[in-house]
């Protein structure tokens, strides 16, 4: 069997595509690639990019990070300030945020052992008393860290309890005349 196509070539990028279509197919693929490319400098190297790439019609089509204009301000240092929403990269910014993220997922992570405990707690005060359900549980054998969640979980299983009642309870809906 023979191969119908070409398949995946390398390409000379040194030079020009003759054909003025094929031209402008290639360009208009590659375009966004090399802005996603800037897009990814930026963001993996913490530096600011701007890409201007005109088309052979002359149509401009611009990439920045944070904006062109700003990246276009600043080094053409003519002291003008930043356009409303430029916001150059800080890097101290960058790491501070980092640091709050990480230290809010340690407290999330604690937090989420911590109802781990109580939950085990719980079950291990219905066992003994050798009930069937957690909601079964002895109160005055709960820590003071485990009542509060235990009264929580109970006015949750009230109101569950409530909507199923009261959803039973609800007629059902008279046919509507044809």
């Amino acid at each position: 069997m023979t191969k119908k196509t070409a398949g995946r070539q390398r390409i000379d990028t040194t030079k020009l595509i003759e054909d003025r279509a094929r031209r402008q197919v290639t360009f208009s693929k590659r375009r966004p690639t090399i802005f996603a490319d800037a897009g990814d400098l930026s963001a993996c190297f913490g530096v600011d990019t701007a890409v201007v790439v005109f088309s052979e019609r002359g149509w401009a089509f611009a990439f920045g990070s944070p904006s062109v204009d700003a990246v276009f301000r600043r080094h053409k240092d003519d002291g003008r300030e930043p356009l409303p929403g430029d916001v150059a990269l800080d890097l101290g910014d960058l790491a501070a945020r980092r640091r709050e993220l990480w230290d809010a997922e340690a407290l999330a992570a604690a937090e989420k052992e911590r109802l781990k405990a109580i939950g085990e707690k719980v079950k291990l005060v219905v066992a003994e008393a050798g009930r069937a359900g957690w909601w079964e549980a002895d109160a005055g054998a709960l820590g003071e860290a485990e009542l509060p969640e235990f009264e929580r979980a109970l006015r949750k299983l009230r109101e569950a309890v409530r909507c199923l009642v009261n959803k039973k309870a609800a007629p059902p809906a008279a046919d509507a005349p044809a």
